[in-house]
């Protein structure tokens, strides 16, 4: 008899021994990926952006990628910039150096157009010739004697005064995204584009990748682009249609001289002080490669020379 309870104890000991090694094996695992996913987030590119430009970023990192296996890519939201290799930025001008102490680097320029809900009939007979700069003006940014009156045939909204294209927008009128007037749409610049599209008075601004529909280079269905005029003289002439085509408003903001249409620059903002190499070749790869693929997401190229990135290393 006991040596058979020697035999089950025995044998309970192997079962016991045998558990606490698979438990042993499954924490060593554990640890294991812990640790190489620390390494991998360690050595990936992190970039903070704003979520209208994600798009662009995405096939930017995706190409890269193909022709540098080994690169992997973290993206942060804009309000966690502190964590991040590459911080997308927005200037009026091809800076050096950024007021904050970043190194800015031009990869791109965008454009802002006034967009309102497609049943918006009133804004649309109202400016049936376009709109001139100073009415865009005053829709957006009015002073006290040009408020918005109560009777208002239409609503207007806007985004966050922190949003890039709410800056882009108030910079050309050398205003302050304060000083903007309507609705404030809060959070990513998507929900100010539903805003629009569930209220048949609504009228605001907006990038082109975001109310035109990239893949038809058509306006998105429910928006209408409202005109900007031009000669800001208010007559109709029959080139002001080209607004209904994403490539032909393109082909005009980089053909043109004509000031009369928002832009502003889109800029990779880099921490003083040393650069991972990755980083730098990244950021060197956009300026010279990837800039072909700017036009598909709805931005303008860089005008910088292609070896501006060169001062990184």
């Amino acid at each position: 008899m006991d040596k058979i309870t020697d035999r089950i104890c025995f044998s309970d000991g192997i079962k016991l021994a045998e558990s606490l090694l698979i438990v042993l094996l499954v924490l060593v695992l554990e640890l294991c990926s812990f640790i190489l996913q620390g390494q991998e987030e360690k050595s990936a590119i992190v970039i903070s952006t704003s979520q209208f430009a994600l798009p662009l970023l995405e096939k930017w990192s995706g190409e890269y990628a193909k022709i540098n296996v080994g690169a992997k890519f973290k993206f942060l939201g804009s309000d966690n910039s502190e964590k991040a290799d590459l911080i997308l930025t927005e200037s009026r001008s091809f800076e050096k150096e950024g007021s904050t102490g970043l190194k800015i680097v031009n990869v791109g320029r965008m454009a802002v157009l006034p967009v309102a809900n497609s049943n918006n009939k009133q804004i649309f007979r109202q400016l049936k010739n376009g709109i001139r700069q100073e009415e865009l003006q005053n829709l957006f940014l009015p002073s006290e004697s040009t408020g918005k009156t109560e009777d208002s045939p239409y609503t207007v909204y806007t985004s966050s005064a922190k949003s890039i294209i709410a800056k882009v927008f108030t910079d050309h009128f050398d205003k302050t995204g304060t000083e903007l007037n309507g609705v404030t749409v809060p959070g990513e610049d998507k929900y100010l584009i539903e805003s629009l599209l569930r209220d048949s008075t609504a009228i605001s601004f907006s990038n082109l990748g975001l109310i035109y529909d990239v893949i038809s280079r058509k306006p998105l269905t429910g928006l209408k682009i409202v005109p900007i005029d031009l000669d800001n003289n208010g007559r109709w002439k029959k080139e002001k249609l080209f607004y209904e085509d994403l490539d032909q408003v393109i082909s005009y903001l980089e053909s043109s001289k004509n000031l009369t249409i928002p832009t502003g620059n889109i800029n990779f903002g880099l921490r003083s002080g040393e650069i991972k190499p990755l980083v730098s070749d990244f950021v060197g790869w956009v300026i010279s490669s990837g800039q072909q693929y700017n036009h598909q997401y709805g931005f303008l190229r860089s005008t910088v020379p292609t070896n501006s990135a060169l001062t990184l290393k």
